[in-house]
């Protein structure tokens, strides 16, 4: 007898110690203060930023303690094997593994991307005046990949002749781009190489040659850059700098290939510039300047720009001018706001304007004939929440394209006759493994907080919910930067349903899901706003029986990882676990550093922290600086060593406080992908297995297999 119970008590001792086969990683606390606004600063973490960083981290202390963090998550993972396994071969099996794309006809050639079965990457390719034709490869990624951890392109773009193709290439997730230029007639590269650029292309029209945007050291966009085929890159010519810190560069081709269309942005405002992509002398003109709190989007079609502004109030309206009587005297009303509906963006082809349009957050498209008749067709959708976009492949041939899904409801891609308002299929994904939308539901449901609805995109199957708060909840949010995160089909949220789980989208005010309104409404000195609509979002889904307390799971990554860390710091207890992916969390610090590349251009988004009255509020918040002596739910964090975006010593100083400050036993994994960016993984299975990482988390912390 006492020796089965002393037999029992080790099993039960080697189950409750399953998790510790392995020492849980202990960071060093070295003190660092520093004094802001009068206050005195502790970060006894500060020394896990490398100070030869963006150029790499090679400080052995850090990348020691990485490597301990590495080894405690994949001790985790590694047991889990089998499970991975399973969840992996399920979400694979709902990828098309063999796939191509709609084809984009440029002049006499047909453009697409193609994917085989066993590969990671896409293959670009064309076929020449029909889609009958024999298929040229113009670049195989795959190729481009092997021997390397990371590879993704930029931008790719064929020249006016369509001889040449020229595209950018990440090789480290440190989005800094190499061009390169390939002969489609030869193969062979041509000797232009340009490294560490922004990685957008566009060429001239008349001049062999493109535009670009070089980095330097603080990864800024500040620059436009015209390089020559032929010449050296250090003969490039600069064509603008832009000088002010909180303003970086952009630039594509208007949808007409008339212009190169310039955007000098701020987070609150911008200014319009435009060089004329046939004029051998590469002059720079302005369309409107910039005006602060007003902001500009624009196209061109014939003698007029057209020009989507927040001037005329935060839904937005269109305005145009003629194309040689420039600045914001010379607009001219076109379309005027609509207050309950908001103008998000528009595509433009020779006949037509696509406007996308939200309606209590929901996508709306209405096709307009520019003409002289001014017609309009509402383009219309049947599910509860959905996504849906509008727009143009071919300017010349009036290709309008429709893209549409809902949680429900895998994506089509759509082609829209106009005169017809006919929708005729180009694609719809498939789902090999099956897929039936009837035997799931879609719901769009809404929170009541602080005198807003914020609204709640629901998924789940219909056959394992029980609405009696017994289902547990997975509860994604984002909320920053304008960002609406739309309700579109996911393949990974079914694995969730298959579980029983309830799978929701708070859509919270710090995006634009509900009009620029939403977004201003919850930033600066409001940013508590979006915290506290996710809380209440959660709160609401309890309270109507979808889940229950401590029976949820939050996601969130980047800002959303900032959201996740705040909501934890606040009402821990609402949560089972919680996943914080390459999460911005240490926001005091970040704000307070100007040589970081994005803190001066977001000095517009959360406020400038040198001054008192945003220090003490962003203090306030800042996940980092709030991590309390309590209980906290069980948690998985990633980082990206190479990540130009969301250091990666946030979540690892993050981690560190965690581990040291909670009053828990709950597990804390973090893992550091040492080959990435703040995208994360490039290949396909790649990105798959990074999503099974997070799914093993889930179902182990629920007891599921």
């Amino acid at each position: 007898m006492i020796i089965r119970i002393f037999t029992l008590l080790l099993l039960l001792n080697a189950c409750s110690n399953e998790e510790k086969m392995l020492p849980i990683p202990v960071a060093k606390k070295i003190p660092h203060v520093t004094e802001i606004n009068g206050v005195k600063l502790e970060d006894d973490y500060a020394w896990m930023r490398d100070p030869k960083w963006p150029v790499g981290v090679t400080d052995p202390k850090i990348l020691d303690y990485l490597k301990e963090e590495n080894k405690y998550s994949a001790h985790f993972f590694d047991k889990n094997a089998a499970l991975a396994e399973k969840i992996f071969e399920e979400l694979k099996g709902r990828i098309k593994l063999t796939d191509q794309s709609t084809y984009v006809k440029k002049d006499d050639y047909y453009y697409y991307t193609r994917i085989e079965e066993k590969s990671n990457y896409h293959i670009y390719c064309r076929k020449h005046k029909s889609i009958e034709a024999k298929e040229q490869v113009m670049l195989d990624v795959n190729k481009l990949a092997e021997g390397q951890n990371f590879i993704s392109i930029g931008a790719a773009a064929i020249s006016p002749d369509h001889k040449l193709f020229v595209y950018s290439l990440d090789s480290s997730g440190d989005e800094r781009h190499k061009i390169r230029v390939l002969n489609l007639e030869t193969g062979e590269y041509l000797p232009d190489e340009i490294v560490s650029t922004g990685g957008n292309i566009v060429w001239h029209r008349s001049v062999a040659g493109f535009f670009y945007t070089p980095l330097g050291d603080d990864m800024r966009h500040d620059k436009v850059m015209f390089h020559k085929l032929g010449t050296p890159s250090s003969q490039d010519k600069e064509l603008m700098r832009e000088t002010n810190p909180l303003y970086q560069l952009g630039f594509g081709s208007s949808s007409s290939l008339q212009y190169l269309m310039i955007n000098i942005a701020g987070y609150d405002s911008n200014e319009l510039r435009f060089i004329d992509l046939y004029d051998n002398n590469f002059e720079i003109k302005t369309v409107v300047a910039r005006r602060d709190g007003v902001k500009y989007k624009a196209e061109h079609n014939g003698d007029f720009f057209y020009i989507l502004t927040n001037e005329c109030g935060s839904n937005f309206c269109m305005k145009r001018m003629k194309t040689h009587a420039l600045g914001a005297q010379n607009l001219m009303e076109y379309i005027p706001e609509d207050k309950d509906r908001y103008l998000e963006s528009f595509d433009i082809t020779k006949n037509y304007l696509i406007l996308n349009y939200r309606s209590s957050g929901l996508a709306e498209i209405i096709v307009r004939d520019i003409g002289a008749s001014n017609k309009e067709n509402k383009v219309s959708f049947p599910d509860a929440a959905f996504a849906a976009s509008g727009n143009s492949t071919n300017f010349a041939e009036d290709d309008i394209r429709i893209n549409y899904s809902s949680l429900g409801r895998p994506s089509t891609t759509y082609s829209y006759n106009f005169t017809t308002e006919k929708l005729s299929v180009l694609k719809a994904q498939e789902i090999p493994s099956g897929f039936n939308p009837d035997e799931y539901a879609v719901e769009r449901i809404f929170a009541e907080t602080d005198g807003v609805r914020v609204p709640i995109s629901v998924f789940y199957k219909k056959s394992l919910f029980k609405k009696d708060g017994s289902n547990p909840l997975y509860l994604y949010g984002y909320g920053s930067y304008s960002i609406s995160i739309p309700a579109s089909f996911r393949s990974t949220a079914v694995t969730l349903a298959d579980r029983g789980f309830v799978y929701a989208i708070a859509h919270i005010r710090g995006g634009d899901e509900l009009g620029y309104g939403w977004y201003e409404a919850a930033k600066f000195l409001t940013k508590k706003r979006t915290f506290n609509d996710f809380i209440a979002v959660a709160e609401h889904m309890i309270k109507e029986g979808y889940t229950s307390s401590g029976n949820i799971v939050i996601s969130g990554g980047s800002a959303g990882g900032m959201l996740v860390g705040a909501v934890i710091n606040e009402r821990p207890e609402l949560y089972k676990a919680a996943i914080a992916l390459v999460p911005f969390v240490d926001v005091l610090n970040t704000m307070l550093d100007e040589t970081l590349p994005l803190t001066p251009g977001e000095f517009k988004e959360w406020g400038n922290p040198k001054d008192p009255e945003y220090f003490k509020y962003i203090r306030s918040y800042s996940p980092y600086d709030n991590v309390k002596a309590q209980n906290y739910p069980t948690l998985f964090v990633t980082a990206g060593i190479s990540d130009p975006r969301v250091g990666y010593w946030e979540p690892a100083k993050w981690v560190a406080k965690l581990r040291k400050t909670k009053t828990d036993n709950n597990m804390l994994l973090f893992k550091v992908n040492m080959d990435a960016g703040h995208q994360g993984a490039s290949g396909r299975f790649d990105e798959l297995k990074e999503a099974v990482d997070e799914y093993v988390f889930i179902f182990k912390t629920w007891g599921l297999d």
